[in-house]
């Protein structure tokens, strides 16, 4: 048995968020071991990247009798010591007839050269297996906590504008981990084993469908990370066959019992979360002509959003406030859609623009006492930490326009996993109002709004949005989402026409589901 040791210096911060320190229970590694075993052969060398304290070193060594080579990187020198130690001892209580070389290194994976490793295993004809537990933690965690262990800063998905300053371009570690090795290895014979977030494993199929790396028959197997780690995760043991053709689907199963759940991926150019259920109703996929908008944003609730109780509304301060009316409006919240009733409001709101960029000075002479209640919280409006608000009227909203004063809308929450779209009519002649966890379709006409609600429910949009949404994802309903619905062409199809014209934009663009990080 061989050891080596590289930069034995490195002092590593052992905090566990830091470094998405979760170790892998070594019943769990060795059913991955079994799996792996019975998908890809028996391997000549194994690969463990980030292998913390060694379970899947110890599995390999147990399950894999033919290895020839095992490599294993891990940045922490007190869990490489102790690892080595734990490889001696068991040598010498249970010597075996044979022992692979075992390299331990004590090295940052993102300076470690893999490529020598994978030029040795295609030179030899060996069969490698990549295999393991990348760190749970994404790039921005880590800057906060000021880990070294990050990949070289770069804009990973090629994001401008407000999409990098909103966080878009965050990136889980483990996915540069897995694509990097991915890349490397794809010449190489054998197969990958890797245990990731599911939103990880989603985002390397939507990274394959334009680098085309050549790894093929992937599979999710999902796992129980409460109980395996103790954490609410949603996981998987991600694995796919190295140099093959390269493939856009994944076959999901349920890793302990190994039954199929459904296939995931690329139908052309969708990416689609059950791909069968997908191309029943896919004419009901394209660029939708009616604009889902957001609702209200003004990050001063405690200010602008009210109560109502014995005809006195109550701002969030406990404040009595008297102000013009006509100002003050009807408001829904995630949680009033999900369980509306008709003309039952917890919550009103505050308008003090018509549309953004509204000059709410002009609230002096139109609207007196409102200004003055405005002017009286102005500290409030001037603490709010977005960068949106920045250099705009000091008591700017955004999500307003003509289009929030319709009678008539059509509302969902953004942040429920059951999607439940709602009809929504003027209450006290005032039209109701969202907030931005809410989107919205506005019309003129009931009769109109009926119709799109009609559609909505109906078994074609109703199964493209099960064949379209992943319900472990971090929000479920997105624009993006809604502006694949194509209603018109439904109506169309049930012979519905649809009078009201003023929600349509006709040079609006589609927007991709998936924009990279999913």
């Amino acid at each position: 048995m061989a050891c080596q040791d590289m930069q034995p210096e490195m002092v590593c911060d052992d905090n566990r968020v830091s470094y998405g320190d979760w170790q892998t229970p070594l019943p769990l590694a060795e059913e991955v071991c079994d799996i792996h075993l019975s998908e890809y052969g028996s391997p000549d060398i194994v690969i463990e990247p980030t292998c913390g304290l060694g379970a899947f070193v110890s599995a390999a060594l147990t399950k894999f009798k033919d290895v020839k080579e095992i490599h294993a990187i891990e940045i922490n020198s007190q869990y490489t010591g102790e690892l080595k130690l734990k490889l001696l001892l068991n040598a010498l209580r249970a010597p075996m007839q044979k022992y692979p070389d075992i390299y331990v290194y004590n090295a940052d994976f993102f300076e470690f050269d893999f490529q020598p490793l994978m030029e040795k295993s295609k030179e030899n004809g060996w069969n490698v297996a990549v295999i393991g537990n990348p760190p749970w933690v994404t790039n921005s965690r880590q800057g906060k906590n000021n880990s070294l262990n990050v990949p070289s800063k770069s804009n990973t998905y090629g994001l401008k504008g407000i999409d990098a300053i909103t966080g878009k371009s965050n990136f889980d570690i483990s996915e540069y981990i897995t694509l990097h090795l991915l890349r490397l290895s794809q010449f190489n014979k054998g197969g990958i084993s890797f245990l990731l977030k599911n939103s990880v494993i989603r985002n390397i199929l939507v990274k394959q469908h334009s680098e085309k790396i050549r790894f093929g028959y992937i599979q999710q197997r999902l796992i129980d990370a409460s109980k395996e780690f103790d954490v609410a995760v949603d996981a998987s043991c991600f694995m796919a066959q190295l140099n093959c053709d390269p493939s856009f689907t994944c076959r999901l199963v349920d890793f302990y019992t190994q039954s199929y759940i459904r296939d995931y991926g690329w139908v052309n150019d969708s990416f689609v979360s059950d791909t069968k259920l997908y191309r029943g109703v896919s004419k009901y996929d394209n660029r939708s002509t009616y604009v889902w908008r957001s609702g209200i944003k003004h990050d001063c609730a405690s200010i602008l959003e009210l109560t109502y109780s014995d005809g006195i509304y109550i701002n969030g301060l406990g404040e009595n406030v008297e102000i013009e009316d006509d100002i003050i409006y009807p408001l829904l919240k995630s949680s009033d859609i999900n369980n509306y009733q008709q003309n039952r409001f917890r919550k009103y709101v505050i308008v003090p623009q018509r549309k953004v960029g509204d000059d709410t000075s002009q609230l002096r002479y139109s609207h007196p006492r409102a200004y003055s209640y405005l002017k009286k919280h102005e500290n409030v409006f001037s603490n709010r930490k977005s960068s949106i608000y920045r250099g705009k009227d000091p008591f700017s909203i955004f999500g307003i326009g003509d289009y929030s004063f319709k009678p008539y809308k059509i509302v969902v929450s953004s942040l429920y996993k059951d999607i439940k779209f709602v009809l929504v009519s003027p209450y006290d002649k005032k039209p109701v109002m969202v907030d931005d966890t809410c989107y919205q379709l506005d019309f003129d006409r009931k009769e109109d709004a009926r119709n799109i609600l009609d559609a909505l429910r109906s078994s074609e949009i109703q199964s493209l949005l099960q064949s379209l949404v992943f319900k472990d994802a971090k929000r479920v309903v997105t624009k993006s989402l809604l502006m694949r619905l194509n209603l018109a062409q439904l109506c169309r199809d049930r012979g519905v026409k649809i009078h009201s014209q003023s929600f349509i934009d006709s040079g609006y663009i589609q927007l991709s589901l998936f924009d990279g990080l999913v």
